[in-house]
């Protein structure tokens, strides 16, 4: 009887030191593994990217104001990423046949603050007339090969191939534009990404299904039908092709707008990165699987089935996510081919809902209801993004003002703020929440353990109050998931505007602290968290009831030090307790507990105000 006492005596010191173990170690290094160094520094020691940007860079890659070509030049890729070795072929539409035109492709990144290497150039190309849609009158002009499905908004360009080369296989996995320019001056632009097949720590994901979906060329887009030829009982197109120019950001849709001070930030400080575009990851979700930390860039808005499943299969397996921008995962589409039968050339969202009755208006519906083109929080999907993310979409935008200064949480507590003088309560930045954040709900499928990080107060165009919340949490599998909350946060990593903000004057912009908070999150992001090593703790923060997770090396308050030694002394008075029970009777009588510390808390998922 002596050995039981001394063995469950060993199970209650064994189990007194999971309990405060996390409470108690206060590492400094955010939650680190003492044997691993994380630090910029040893990330950036040697990797690719950084002998990538200490090549010459050239601040050529920009388009003048005075040189953006409308009806000019345009142009786009036939793929959105492409590997070294393979080909690419770039499509080119001149105002009139015989215009000579140049191409110059650049890989964007830091480069010494030049922002672009040249990494091509094509010089003396003779342009054919292939015909062009003006913006100004919302008409399609001369395109004899442009294919227009009047029932459901598809525009293809189908143009004849203008240049094709084969990627050298020196050129780093980044993004890239080529840039056309006439003989006039007028210039645009294509996007494409390089990817590679590397094991980088950190892998980088466009979000191309986003530019299609909002993309005019021809009139349409899944937002608006905006031509002179009118839709067949549609109010917007529900589908859209990349096989035509991209009209809005110069003609590299949104890279330049929300993407690149990412982009530079991260290039800058050497990172181990790799780029590939959101319809690589749907082709092939386990790619994501060779990294450590998966990064969605941008306006992340429009997802297939196979992407959402894919991230969250690798968050459940370990891989990290960084959410830096906001409206991720807002709609499902679907993916099909091109008339030429391209495969994953077509984006499809017919934009259903449960609340509007019109769930039918999708032919997939009563087929297959998990791939119906609704919003990811519709009942019939019912996997609100704030179960991936952390938080959701508010449904609130706004214009004017452009945005709004981001706030650290009055409650934040977190190693993720060591080293980055930002204080509780206090406001930083100009115009980085905004324009659409968002927050968290409390609909049932917050994330046990989130932590608020950010809490800042806006006001949407329609007057509405509302808040964006900067938050982070810990995974069953110990993976980190971060979201900034706001699709402009990450303004404040880097000084490059495309269009100058008024509102933001100054020539500096960047903000010192949320760039440190950014590493910090940024090393966090490759550790794999055992679950024995997070605390729980009350949270008034929409999360479920069970709790919030506490990263290792934060020391939990006091009331729950006094919670966790209460608990120790029932773990110390066990035996005691098990050796009467055992005395009295050799069979069980004591049913082991079925309670989950990552229960999800009962409840319906809430439905908010359509945007994005």
């Amino acid at each position: 009887m002596a050995g039981v006492v001394v063995f469950f005596m060993l199970v209650g010191v064994v189990l007194l030191a999971a309990f405060f173990g996390p409470a108690l170690l206060a590492e400094k290094n955010g939650g680190a593994d003492p044997d691993e160094d994380n630090s910029p520094s040893a990330v950036a020691a040697g990797n690719i990217i950084t002998r990538e940007n200490a090549q010459p860079g050239t601040l050529s890659w920009e388009i003048p104001s005075d040189k953006v070509a409308t009806i000019q030049i345009q142009a786009y890729a036939s793929a959105n990423s492409v590997l070294p070795g393979q080909k690419l072929t770039l499509y080119v539409s001149t105002l009139k046949s015989g215009v000579i035109y140049a191409i110059d492709i650049y890989r964007l990144g830091w480069y010494g603050g030049y922002g672009g290497r040249l990494m091509l150039s094509v010089p003396n190309q003779i342009g054919q007339a292939q015909g062009y849609y003006d913006a100004n009158n919302r008409h399609l002009v001369q395109c004899l090969s442009c294919h227009v499905d009047i029932s459901t908004g598809l525009v293809e360009a189908n143009w004849q191939p203008s240049y094709t080369f084969t990627v050298p296989a020196d050129w780093t996995s980044g993004i890239y534009l080529a840039k056309f320019s006439d003989v006039n001056g007028w210039q645009t632009y294509a996007v494409f990404d390089v990817r590679d097949t590397s094991h980088s720590r950190y892998i980088v994901v466009t979000p191309d299904a986003t530019y299609a979906a909002y993309n005019y060329w021809g009139g349409y887009s899944l937002y608006v039908a905006d031509s002179l030829i009118r839709l067949d009982k549609i109010p917007r197109g529900v589908k859209v092709s990349f096989d035509r120019p991209y009209y809005d950001g110069d003609g590299a849709s949104q890279v330049l707008r929300l993407e690149i001070n990412a982009v530079r930030w991260l290039e800058r400080q050497g990172y181990d990165l790799s780029y590939m575009s959101d319809i690589d990851l749907h082709s092939n979700p386990t790619l994501l699987l060779q990294h450590r930390a998966y990064i969605s860039l941008g306006h992340d808005e429009y997802w297939t089935k196979e992407m959402r499943d894919g991230v969250e299969a690798a968050r459940d397996q370990g891989v990290g996510l960084a959410f830096f921008g906001a409206n991720a995962g807002y709609w499902q589409i679907r993916l099909e081919s091109d008339s030429a039968g391209q495969p994953f050339r077509t984006v499809v969202c017919y934009k259903v809902s449960t609340p509007d009755h019109d769930l039918s208006a999708d032919p997939m519906f009563g087929k297959d209801d998990s791939l119906v083109t609704t919003r990811w929080r519709d009942p019939l999907l019912d996997r609100p993004e704030n179960a991936m993310v952390g938080i959701m979409y508010s449904s609130a935008y706004t214009i004017k003002p452009l945005g709004y200064r981001w706030q650290v949480d009055p409650n934040a507590k977190s190693t993720l703020l060591n080293g980055t003088a930002l204080q509780p309560g206090q406001a930083y930045g100009c115009n980085l929440v905004g324009y659409e954040w968002d927050r968290v709900m409390n609909n049932g499928a917050t994330p046990a353990g989130l932590q608020v990080l950010g809490t800042s107060h806006v006001i949407d165009d329609f007057n509405y109050k509302d808040t964006s919340n900067t938050t982070y949490y810990i995974a069953r599998s110990g993976a980190m998931v971060f979201a900034t909350g706001s699709i402009y946060w990450t303004h404040a990593l880097d000084n490059f505007r495309l269009f100058p903000d008024p509102g933001c004057p100054g020539p500096n912009n960047e903000v010192p602290g949320m760039q440190k908070l950014l590493a910090n999150v940024m090393n966090a992001l490759v550790i794999k968290y055992p679950p024995q090593r997070l605390a729980f703790v009350p949270t008034n923060h929409g999360a479920p009831e069970n709790g919030v997770a506490i990263a290792r090396g934060t020391v939990a308050p006091l009331y729950q030090q006094i919670n966790q030694l209460l608990c120790c002394v029932f773990l110390f008075s066990l035996p005691a307790l098990l050796v009467r029970l055992i005395g009295k009777t050799r069979t069980g009588g004591i049913q082991r507990s079925s309670i989950l510390p990552f229960a999800y808390k009962a409840g319906s998922r809430a439905f908010t105000r359509e945007g994005g």
